[in-house]
Parts: C-alpha cells; structure tokens; sequence
C-alpha cells in the first residue's frame, strides 16, 4: 500500500495496551492510525481528520461508544460513509443488536484473533470505495439535463439495491465460511443464534435438532432471549403436522402461513404461546432434522419478502453446517470406540482418567480405578477359537455396562483386559463394588466355561485410589495394575486392594 493510497483508522479504545496493540498492527499492514481514549477525543479527531475507517470500543469514560456512534451517523455528510467497527467485550445479544441499530457496521467481540479484524476491516473499506464509487456516479447523473431526472431517481433506488445485494452477498459468503469452520456442534448452534440475531436484529431465538438417539422428536439444543421455565412446554414429534408442512415445502414461513396448512399442529400452538413469528426448516438428505424458531424483531419491524429470501439462503448454509458437524462428531466418537466390546477404548480411557484426576485434585471427592483380567482367557481362546474368546469379551463388556453407575467410565484397557475409573469412589466403595463386579462375573454363565479351570470364566480385579496410593494417573494406573497381578498371583477369581507391600 503506497504513501497516497494509505488509509486513515481511527481507533477509540480506553485500554492503554488494546491502543498500542491495536495501532501496531494497523501500522504493520500499512495503515495510518489516529487515537483516541475516549468519545468526547475521538469525535472532535473524526471531524478534524475524516478517518477511512472507526475503530471503536462500547464501553468508554463518560460518553459511550453507541452515543458517539450515533453522533457520527447523524453529522456524516450525505456523499461520504465511514464505516464502523465495533470493538467490545459484551457478547450479549442485546449490546451487540443496539450498536448495529445506532449504525455500527460491524463487530468483533473480545478476545478476537487479529487476522478476523484485518479481514473485516478490508471488507468495510472495499464496501466504503463501492458505496463511494456508486455516489459518485449518482452524483454525476444527478448533474444530467432536468429532462431525464425521473429516471435519475430510478437509476439512484435501483443503485440502492444493488449496494445492499452486494453487502448481503458479501455477508452470506462469510458466515457460510464461519459456519462450516465450526465442527462442534454446541458451538456451531450458538454461532447460529448470534449470526442470525445480527442479521434480523432479532431478540428471540430456538434451535431445536433431532438427536441420534431419538430421531421422533425435535428437541431444544440452544435458544436466545428465553428464561428456561419458558420453554418447558415446548416439544415436536415426527407426527405433529408441522413437520409434514416443511417436508412439502422446505422453506421460511410465518405462523400464519403454516396454521393455514397445518391447523392440527400442538407444537404450532406453543409457538404461538413464545410470539415465535418464522420458523425455518433445517433439512439433510431431504429430511427435516431441525427447526429454526425467529421471534420479534427490534421495533417490532416486521419480516419481509426479502428477509425470508435470504433466511432460506441461510437455512441451506445452516443444514449442510450440522450436517458436516454431525459426521465429524460421530467419526469422533468412532476414534474412541473399540468396534468388537462397543466399549471406549485406551485412548479415551486415558483422556478421561486424566479429566477425573484433575477433578479430584480440585473437589478433593476422591478417585477409583479397577483393572480386570479374564483368568485363564489363553485357555479358553486357544481350545474354542479366537471367535469364542471374542464373545466373551463382548458379554464381558455388556456386564459391566450394566452392573456399573451412570457416571463410572468402562474402558477395554487391551487384550482381555478391562478397566472401570470410578469417580468420588473411596478405597472401601472400590473394594465393594470391585467384589460385585467379580461375583456377577462368576454367577454368569458363558458357553463352554466347563473347559476353564475350576469350571467357570472368572475375573481377576486390581484397585487402587486417590490419594492414599497414586498423585498422578500414571501413578494410578501402576498401582490398580501391581494389584492386579498380586490377583493373579494369589490364585485368580479375586479382587486385590494396592498396597505397599505388593512391590517388596
């Protein structure tokens, strides 16, 4: 960027090291900065440099950030436009929507990445040289003959629209890169709540989402402007009518519109009870998955033709986005799956252990670990086949998924081995449970145990706790598996509590 085409951002930000972060990296890509610590500063500079671009934080001493925002829109001269980026802490709907009613063009929220503001600063100027090429030439037909000033004023409207087309368009190719950017699904729905909140200046919000596990309903994931006891009421199933509706027509539509085609609908009458007034189907393999709920806008500015186009623009952007977030939490979840047990496997194993020992360390409840081993399992696998063995592990898995608490973590350690990570359990509850575990083992039938010795597939157990025997999970997980083969050592089908003395 040369000297003459340099441009001028002015930066109104009280935070001494915001400023200078702020103005340095402005400068290294080649802008000139002018600053301000405050509103009252950073307008008189605006009127005495006429700034490119403001930068400018909300929350400031004395004026604040939406007056001084307000004052600029109001005093800007019809034929120049500078845009305005808001800065802010405050990621609340309502902050947010209030600057861009008093005119901010744009916002990042703190913390930010600087490269996200560098390209939306880049985008803002590009819109400022478009909106100025587009006044000047309004300007120039303005000047034309007074024969043809009728059309002029066409020409003008229709200068309009394309400008704001452009702007749109711009914007949907941004949030389609934000959107399919998130892989996480929670974090994917609140961007889609604050997305559309900015765009609609919309105050009330729901996402509801089938579930992989019960796909005959709809359920809330994440909503806006909502107390929760609001929302209790609100369900819809695969049968209600409504769904039937958007499967007909996948599209944005009012309530209005829908009760006319879906007069049976229970959801529909909830909806109505929220002053829900759009909802927006959001459909994968042709199949409605979710539902997009809009309320109010601010001012009560009704939806229009317009907005529902561009709605349905966004609903297509929001379905492939939970469609690409969904596959990637499910081939997740497979990373972490041992496919023959159906079991989490080591390497979820050791990520939660990990997870749960920093827990202990914080609420000091407590923290259990059991190592099991299927005694003689090389007896068995070898006399019946490798298929027979595999089918004990499996009905292994299945017993202790069922025998253990909702909380406790069931893990294939490796081979024939199994480990249980039982949270706030002390070294006493480990012990009892352990023994549980062993006695249902042995009460269980498996086919051909009459092959293993003493007739029957047993387990042999190792338990060790936090913080009598282990500070760390490594440490942990040595201790549970020392106890484990003093199990085996002292005549299998029992259950060995870590103590020092197993490792003299």
């Amino acid at each position: 960027m040369t000297a003459t085409e340099q441009k001028s951002i002015l930066i109104i930000e009280d935070h001494n090291d915001m400023m200078l972060l702020l103005h340095r990296y402005m400068q290294e890509n080649g802008f000139r900065t002018i600053q301000a610590q405050n509103a009252e500063l950073g307008l008189e500079k605006y009127h005495q440099e006429t700034p490119d671009l403001v930068l400018m934080d909300l929350m400031l001493p004395g004026m604040s950030g939406q007056e001084a925002i307000n004052k600029i829109r109001e005093e800007q001269h019809p034929n120049t436009y500078t845009p305005i980026i808001i800065i802010t802490a405050k990621n609340a709907i309502e902050d947010i929507v209030r600057g861009l009613e008093s005119g901010a063009d744009d916002y990042v929220v703190k913390p930010f990445h600087f490269s996200e503001l560098l390209a939306r600063v880049k985008t803002a100027l590009r819109l400022k040289e478009l909106n100025e090429m587009l006044v000047q030439q309004s300007n120039q037909l303005e000047e034309a003959n007074s024969e043809i000033r009728s059309l002029n004023k066409t020409l003008l409207s229709k200068n309009k629209e394309l400008r704001k087309s452009v702007y749109n368009l711009h914007s949907l190719f941004e949030i389609s890169m934000d959107l399919n950017s998130i892989l996480e699904l929670d974090k994917l729905v609140n961007s889609i709540l604050l997305t559309l909140a900015g765009q609609f200046s919309c105050n009330k919000l729901i996402f509801m989402l089938a579930r992989k596990h019960d796909i005959s309903r709809l359920e809330i994931v994440n909503s806006k402007g909502f107390h929760k006891d609001d929302l209790k009421d609100l369900l819809v199933t695969r049968k209600d009518p409504l769904i039937g509706f958007f499967t007909k027509k996948p599209r944005p539509a009012s309530l209005k519109e829908i009760g006319t085609r879906a007069k049976n609908s229970i959801a529909l009458r909830e909806f109505k009870k929220l002053k829900i007034q759009i909802l927006s189907p959001v459909i994968v393999q042709q199949s409605v998955i979710g539902l997009i709920c809009m309320g109010p806008r601010v001012k009560n500015k009704a939806y229009a033709k317009q907005d529902l186009e561009q709605i349905s623009t966004l609903g297509n952007i929001i379905s492939i986005s939970i469609s690409n977030a969904s596959l990637y939490q499910e081939v997740e979840q497979l990373s972490y799956m041992d496919g023959m047990t159906e079991l989490h496997n080591y390497r979820y194993f050791e990520l939660r252990l990990k997870e749960e020992v920093l827990r202990h360390k914080r609420t000091n409840q407590g923290l259990s670990l059991l190592i099991l081993d299927v005694d003689n399992f090389k007896n068995y696998n070898d006399t019946l086949g490798h298929p027979a063995g595999d089918e004990v592990l499996r009905k292994l898995g299945k017993i202790l998924k069922t025998a253990l608490r909702e909380n406790d973590i069931v893990a294939r350690y490796g081979g024939e081995e199994f480990a249980v990570i039982l949270p706030a359990v002390d070294k006493k509850g480990a012990i009892i449970l352990a023994d549980r575990l062993r006695m249902t083992v042995e009460e269980t039938y498996f086919d051909h145990e009459e092959i293993q010795p003493g007739g029957k597939v047993t387990v042999s157990i190792g338990s060790a706790s936090m913080p009598e025997d282990a500070l760390d999970h490594k440490e942990l997980i040595n201790k549970a598996d020392i106890a484990l083969y003093s199990a085996k050592r002292n005549g299998r089908n029992r259950v060995c509590d870590y103590d020092a003395k197993m490792e003299k």
